[in-house]
């Protein structure tokens, strides 16, 4: 049967002390997260092309992305309900489908703007060559890139984020959560494809009223993007 948008439709306002603490966490620790990545964006230290190669990469973005999950489950406590409140609902199997659909069209907005704004080369995490030696770095750097970053930005902006500011409405929530989305990348030529494809997540999450099909449509996305480095490297 396929779940409505209850948890999100009836948080018209924060109805209690706990649920305000909540939002306030919420936007603290977004905040935090936008200014260390255009801190680092601007320190230069995330451009390293072989990054992918590194234990330390991939070791380290699964204890970051980790302790984001902890951090959110632990707002989440204030809310009613911790299992519905974040999504973990399961939605109808169409949603799942059109989750693939919003991932193919992420890529394509963010493939035509590419020639414009360069996003991919500002960043710079794509590998330049392949390094055989290093090649159990690189799939464990994939899978925390392509599984473990999307579950814990999922849960963060999509899960918890929409439910807290689901008290301002739907539109705005999923307007909200995917410029804090874009920005927490710090990446200014990022924005418009990251922005774009926030949307497609947020309205993903308010329609199905679950975290699995924009979790799906994010790891999808993910994945296209590192298949499409490891076809340059060949």
């Amino acid at each position: 049967m396929e779940s409505t948008s209850s948890a999100i439709s009836s948080a018209r306002s924060p109805t209690s002390s706990r649920e305000r603490w909540a939002l306030v966490a919420w936007l603290v620790l977004t905040g935090v997260l936008v200014a260390s990545a255009f801190a680092s964006q601007a320190s230069g230290s995330d451009s390293n092309e072989q990054l992918f190669f590194d234990y330390e990469f991939a070791i380290g973005s699964t204890v970051i992305y980790g302790v984001l999950v902890g951090l959110t489950l632990l707002i989440a406590r204030l809310l009613p309900d911790t299992r519905v409140d974040l999504g973990f609902v399961r939605p109808a199997r169409r949603w799942i489908w059109i989750a693939f659909g919003i991932a193919l069209g992420g890529i394509v907005v963010a493939a035509s703007l590419e020639p414009l704004l360069h996003a991919g080369d500002e960043q710079g995490l794509t590998p330049t060559r392949w390094e055989s030696g290093r090649a159990a770095a690189f799939v464990l750097s994939c899978l925390a890139v392509v599984l473990v970053a999307p579950f814990a930005e999922e849960l963060l902006y999509r899960g918890l984020g929409i439910r807290v500011l689901a008290f301002a409405g739907a539109p705005v929530a999923v307007l909200a959560t995917a410029a804090v989305f874009a920005l927490s990348h710090g990446l200014l030529a990022a924005l418009p494809p990251l922005g774009l494809f926030a949307l497609g997540l947020g309205w993903l999450r308010v329609r199905s009223d679950s975290i699995w099909p924009s979790f799906t449509a994010h790891a999808a996305y993910n994945l296209i993007g590192v298949i499409a480095a490891i076809v340059s490297l060949l």
